[in-house]
């Protein structure tokens, strides 16, 4: 069985696609550079009655060994665009960012332009769609709207007023974010770089930055860290296989070899077990599983 859109090829390994570096092959993958390409991909997978599931970045992003079944969509070229649409005479920059644009080329022209307040989002991997489904470093308090692929490929715009922001999580419809329109406030561009900058060096002399991950494994619970948490449970350095809990932050889990997806998961109920021994908490999970199904 073949497509009839280019965008889509068959049998493409997830782990070329996650910063684990772990993956089975996608039954179908699509890598769509424009919105009327994307809709090809929605309407045929919805003829043929198939699953979809969105990989963006893939940096926050566990997938299973076996692979996936059905379409994985993972946005092109075509939505790494970045546009300032605002009034140069206003104390406010609005940006408008496709969904598969870096955090870090959106921070890199913050320190540019002189975009405020963005110094939250230094060093962060990834791409500013999968930044606004999480909520990553509270983004939502810059969203004003998304424009949102539907299941059936229609395009809605929603408003700010019509989505919920949460610590790590977005309340929004069912849809793909295609595009986002930001809103920050100008500063002087020097300000900006220097902010940014020094988070930018704070994140690297902290976090793990040498070894595969996908970032933070668990959510911090109120009041506390996760990686205090697991750290005063003498897990730094636990391994399952090729997954081993970060010597430099115990809230990161790395791939120290060819760790697989079973290892990773291994990994993290194990924790889960020692600090809820430990301390009475239970971690939940701040990565996210690849292949839940996508639509209603």
């Amino acid at each position: 069985m073949t497509w009839p859109i280019a965008c889509v090829r068959p049998q493409e390994s997830l782990a070329n696609h996650t910063s684990f570096r772990i993956g089975g092959p996608a039954e179908w993958f699509a890598e769509p550079s424009t919105l009327e390409e994307l809709q090809a991909v929605l309407r045929e997978a919805h003829r043929r009655g198939l699953p979809v599931s969105i990989v963006g970045g893939g940096t926050n992003t566990l997938a299973p060994d076996r692979g996936l079944n059905g379409v994985v969509l993972h946005l092109g070229r075509g939505f790494r665009t970045v546009e300032d649409v605002s009034d140069p005479q206003a104390p406010i920059a609005q940006v408008r960012c496709g969904a598969a644009l870096l955090t870090q080329r959106l921070v890199y022209l913050a320190a540019t332009h002189g975009w405020g307040e963005l110094e939250g989002l230094a060093g962060l991997p990834g791409q500013v769609g999968g930044a606004v489904m999480m909520n990553a470093q509270d983004i939502g308090r810059f969203l004003q709207r998304v424009t949102l692929i539907k299941p059936d490929g229609t395009v809605r715009e929603v408003p700010r007023e019509q989505m919920a922001f949460t610590y790590r999580d977005t309340a929004i419809e069912s849809g793909l974010i295609a595009s986002v329109l930001l809103q920050f406030p100008k500063v002087p561009p020097a300000e900006s770089y220097a902010r940014i900058r020094s988070a930018l060096q704070h994140r690297n002399s902290t976090q793990e930055t040498g070894l595969p991950s996908a970032g933070c494994a668990f959510k911090n619970p109120p009041g506390v860290g996760a990686g205090r948490l697991i750290d005063l449970a003498g897990l730094k350095g636990a391994r399952i296989g090729d997954a081993q809990v970060s010597l430099r932050h115990a809230n990161f889990i790395v791939n120290v070899g060819h760790a697989t997806c079973d290892d990773v998961l291994s990994l993290m109920e194990h924790i889960q077990r020692e600090v809820r021994r430990a301390h009475g908490v239970d971690l939940e999970p701040e990565v996210r599983m690849a292949g839940e199904r996508w639509g209603p």
